[in-house]
């Protein structure tokens, strides 16, 4: 993604020796552009009067992710709040700048004191915010800033974004229905689905060099620890992923489900598997069962990350680990080793899957549902380890891919706040992102991280 664009005005008053703070401020600049945040800044507002329109005017100049507050010494506080309350529409991220030591004394410019003058005005008129601050003589907190800007980014993504999926409400599942309207108002994607027709109208329109093509380049790395599939049963999986890539591309479509069990499973002459783990591979994640809800966290996780993101489902729960894996879909960058097909048609509806290794490591997991209120999402973190040799009944190894999942949390604790078979899963450590995304969009967090 391109560099966090943040707007940037400080807070001050004129009585504390306005050029001391100046060199303050630019200080706190060059620790946040050094760091990769380009700004759209203005000068210090020191008081009021003109000084406040004139940071309304400069701040307006250009387009940025969020505001960054940085109140330096005590404040004036009609100033602040004429230039606040013009963009309470924004993230604002309020900070609250340490003081510095001259000799043996501390030097307070009052920081604390001003940025406290605001911060629970700021809650009452519902401002989407956090407070962070740095120590004396301390740098500042530019990573907590960078974590709440990302945030800040992707709220704005998801007012933008456009899911597609071909069906709805796969096997009648609870855990998947959603309100497109709530979910439009809310979060912000648009919802489209699909039929199947469509998507077969669509396959029978590629062309037959393209295929052959990306046949070759797929499965130029493929093994098959069972032997190898037909070539037959290779084409139409292939065909199903170019058909569904190309319907993303037309409709702008930033994430796709399948209705697979009831839909592409039984009447497409298919298993689902590998086309979605194709589709999620070409950029476009991917969630089983039209499970929606899961499918913008994914995009939530995908954002905040810069990372690949796949869904994962629980299969079995010990009192210390989740054995957590899907059906025979993973992404590519997420596999470990080679990819590895096998043909399922003697367990499943007809098709191919993967019994890929999946990468371990540390992960974070999220689940996004709807409550009488609004939404809520269930956030877990923990390492995924080496599964155990194991296999879902009726299919034959290799196993599907999986990780042993050892999560910071509580697994008891887990089960008691689960609201999906499903969770939207990344590599690496994203909690406080996710918190800070929960928070400007008014979603409940439910942490399982401790």
């Amino acid at each position: 993604m391109e560099p966090l664009k943040a707007g940037y005005v400080s807070f001050g008053t004129q009585f504390y020796m306005p050029e001391k703070l100046k060199e303050i401020s630019a200080r706190a600049e060059k620790q946040l552009t050094d760091k990769g945040i380009e700004l759209v800044r203005t000068d210090p507002v020191f008081g009021e009067g003109k000084e406040p329109e004139r940071a309304i005017e400069e701040l307006k100049s250009q387009e940025w992710d969020f505001l960054i507050a940085n109140v330096i010494n005590w404040i004036e506080v009609r100033g602040v709040t004429r230039v606040l309350l013009e963009f309470r529409d924004k993230p604002i991220l309020l900070y609250s700048f340490g003081g510095f030591t001259e000799g043996d004394t501390l030097i307070s410019p009052a920081a604390g004191a001003g940025s406290t003058a605001l911060r629970y005005p700021l809650e009452r008129w519902g401002f989407k915010f956090k407070y962070l601050f740095n120590g004396p003589d301390s740098p500042m907190d530019v990573d907590g800033i960078i974590k709440f800007g990302k945030a800040a980014r992707v709220a704005k993504k998801l007012r933008y974004s456009r899911i597609g999926m071909i069906g709805f409400n796969d096997m009648g599942l609870y855990t998947t229905g959603f309100n497109s309207t709530r979910l439009r108002d809310l979060i912000g994607p648009e919802i489209e689905s699909m039929d199947m027709l469509q998507l077969e109208r669509k396959i029978d329109k590629l062309d037959d060099a393209e295929i052959k093509n990306e046949i070759a380049r797929i499965t130029k790395n493929w093994e098959y620890p069972c032997g190898r599939p037909k070539d037959e049963v290779i084409e139409r999986a292939v065909r199903i992923y170019m058909a569904t890539v190309e319907i993303c591309r037309e409709k702008n479509f930033q994430a796709f489900s399948y209705k697979c069990v009831d839909g592409v499973d039984l009447e497409m002459n298919a298993t689902h598997a590998v086309p979605s783990s194709l589709v999620a591979s070409a950029g476009f994640p991917y969630i089983d069962e039209n499970d929606v809800c899961n499918l913008v966290a994914e995009l939530m996780l995908k954002w905040l990350s810069e990372k690949q993101v796949m869904f994962v489902e629980h299969y079995e729960h010990h009192p210390e680990w989740i054995l957590l894996g899907e059906d025979g879909y993973i992404p590519d960058e997420l596999i470990e080793g080679k990819p590895q097909i096998k043909d399922v048609s003697t367990a499943l509806l007809g098709g191919i899957a993967h019994c890929s290794k999946m990468k371990k490591g540390r992960m974070t997991l999220a689940s996004l549902a709807e409550d009488d209120e609004g939404y809520r999402m269930h956030i877990v973190s923990g390492e995924g380890k080496e599964p155990p040799q194991w296999v879902e009944m009726g299919v034959p190894l290799p196993p599907w891919p999986s990780v042993k999942f050892f999560p910071d949390g509580n697994v008891r604790s887990i089960l008691d706040h689960v609201q999906s078979q499903h969770f939207a899963a990344v590599h690496g450590d994203y909690v406080d992102e996710l918190v800070d995304l929960c928070s400007l969009l008014g979603i409940k967090a439910v942490l399982d991280i401790d």
